[in-house]
């Protein structure tokens, strides 16, 4: 049994196996994947599992996703590719016999107009077709894309 972060060299990833490690999940169920492992080194020194994973690359999602029970799938940041890439997550989660999918989707994603929306909603729409349990994050814009413009705002 484990769950899987996928994305966990990201700022969410990363703030979410602290949550799990902080929530007293054992830190041995827990996968933090992602393209740079050297990033979580921190965290494998602490016992969580780490694990290289590209969602362009079907193997590594497969290997990553292995012996998987939970999967947050973060939305990819590769704008024009997400569909694909999400695509292979689910596919290979579906054949792990993951018990459930969380996906880190947009706010109103079935309801709003933005053109960054049609990845998330054609995930969305995957998901569902998968038959696979899953949960819609729906976040907003993260205040932490804003930071890098504050002294900016500021002067």
């Amino acid at each position: 049994m484990s769950i899987v972060i996928t994305g966990a060299t990201g700022q969410l990833g990363r703030h979410v196996v602290e949550a799990l490690l902080e929530g007293n999940v054992p830190a041995a169920q827990i996968v933090a994947a992602g393209r740079s492992i050297g990033k979580l080194a921190d965290l494998e020194a602490r016992g969580v599992q780490v694990s290289a994973m590209d969602y362009a690359d079907a193997a590594s999602v497969a290997k990553a996703l292995e012996g998987a029970t939970k999967v947050l799938l973060i939305s990819g940041s590769e704008v024009g590719q997400r569909i694909e890439q999400h695509r292979t997550v689910i596919e290979a989660a579906k054949a792990e016999g993951v018990e459930l999918i969380a996906y880190t989707s947009i706010a109103n994603a079935d309801t709003t107009g933005m053109k960054l929306a049609a990845e998330h909603q054609a995930t969305e729409d995957l998901l569902k077709d998968a038959g696979i349990p899953f949960a819609l994050l729906r976040n907003g814009w993260y205040l932490e894309n804003y930071t890098e413009q504050l002294q900016g705002t500021l002067a």
